[in-house]
């Protein structure tokens, strides 16, 4: 008999054995043994790249519009 608190094959960092081998997840999860926060490969969503830009074009106008010295006086 197995006892369930054998540590042999539970995974340390999130406290849980592994899933079983046909059901293993298709991509890699690097997991911190003291956080227990997973990291994965992922994509930045389309509209986050358009804050982003969006940003970025706003504060080269808010530079250039307030921040450009005055010209000349006559």
């Amino acid at each position: 008999m197995s006892d369930p608190r054998d540590t042999d094959s539970v995974d340390s960092a999130a406290g849980t054995p592994p899933p079983p081998a046909d059901k293993a997840p298709a991509e890699s999860v690097y997991t911190y043994a003291t956080a227990g926060i997973g990291e994965r490969k992922g994509h930045v969503p389309i509209w986050l790249w358009m804050v982003v830009i969006s940003l970025a074009i706003w504060g080269i106008y808010y530079l250039y519009t307030y921040w450009n010295p005055p010209g000349p006086t006559p």
